[in-house]
């Protein structure tokens, strides 16, 4: 062979190297594309699915933007700031969702929502964290017979409560210090889900609140009942004539096709001075979200908004003080 035959190895490096670089675009736009896909919630479950996580798509989509930019893809520059952009625009609505209320006129009322998690190992833990926080409102998620003898002690703290404990991942437990006038037991699937509504007096008004755990919407079946719960708590909540709190792990983000029919269909609105944004489910995990919420309705506005700390459960749970608005 002599000295001027070029290397057989260049030209298979350098194809090597397109290859690579090929293969890097379409990973990019395979994750732009979720953005997208998952705008399209109303249109089927796994669209739905994909719309659950806007604050990693904002990470994704910029670290795509960098790539575009150091590639000198300009079209792919152009795409990745869109989806940078529309990511961001859709989380910074649920920013602030109320103007700040006067809360001089009277006390406002504290709520909680925490999904314990049924197999929490440190159940003495969680429940001190729910004595310490005070709630006029309590509402407890995932609460089975294991649970029955470390609720007691709001048993005794609170005047008023229901209990639906349950040998699933779907008990739920309300205590309140607020004058009850009934509660009855909804359930809206045939997945019997409860749902617990309670009818109370909050300062001479009538007030109901709703306690509610739908399932996950993991597969087309689950959707479809996810979805029913939703829209049945909507309809619900559309026939009442005075304040409505809803609270609980409703497996929703703001921003998903269920919540939107919630929202729409009940009157429902999260009406709160703070960000809902922020996750309270799988804290641990890149995939982390917001799916634990207080929604209002009538006039009652959302003050203050807390997450309490790791307490043996993947969720954390969520304290809000409520104010009527002023007519």
């Amino acid at each position: 062979m002599s000295d001027d035959t070029p290397p057989a190895d260049k030209p298979i490096l350098a194809k090597k190297a397109v290859t690579l670089g090929g293969l890097c675009d379409v990973i990019t736009l395979l994750a732009l594309s979720f953005t997208w896909l998952g705008s399209l919630g109303r249109y089927g479950w796994l669209f739905d699915l994909l719309s659950h996580f806007r604050l990693q798509y904002v990470i994704v989509c910029a670290l795509a933007l960098i790539y575009a930019w150091i590639r000198r893809r300009i079209w792919l520059v152009l795409i990745s700031l869109i989806s940078v952009l529309w990511n961001a625009q859709i989380i910074e609505a649920f920013h602030q969702t109320a103007e700040v209320a006067d809360t001089t006129r009277e006390k406002a009322l504290r709520v909680m929502t925490f999904n314990v998690l049924t197999e929490n190992k440190n159940q003495t833990s969680a429940i001190s964290h729910v004595m310490q926080t005070d709630a006029d409102i309590v509402c407890l998620l995932e609460v089975d017979d294991t649970w029955r003898a470390s609720l007691e002690p709001l048993r005794i703290k609170y005047p008023h409560h229901v209990e639906e404990l349950s040998d699933v991942n779907f008990g739920i437990a309300c205590y309140t210090r607020l004058p009850m006038k009934s509660s009855e037991v909804r359930r809206f699937t045939i997945w019997w889900l409860p749902t617990l509504v309670l009818n109370l007096d909050h300062l001479g008004r009538p007030l109901t609140f709703i306690g509610t755990h739908p399932i996950a919407p993991m597969s087309d079946q689950r959707a479809h009942e996810w979805r029913e719960q939703l829209s049945g708590i909507a309809t619900l909540v559309s026939g009442l004539p005075g304040e409505v709190i809803l609270a609980g792990d409703l497996n929703a983000t703001p921003w998903c096709e269920g919540m939107r029919l919630l929202r729409e269909k009940g009157g429902l609105d999260f009406r709160s001075v703070d960000p809902v944004w922020p996750p309270t489910w799988g804290l641990d995990l890149p995939m982390m979200i917001p799916i634990d919420h207080v929604l209002t309705k009538r006039g009652l506005t959302i003050q203050k908004r807390t997450l309490g700390p790791e307490t043996g459960s993947d969720h954390r749970y969520v304290t809000v003080e409520i104010v009527r608005s002023a007519p």
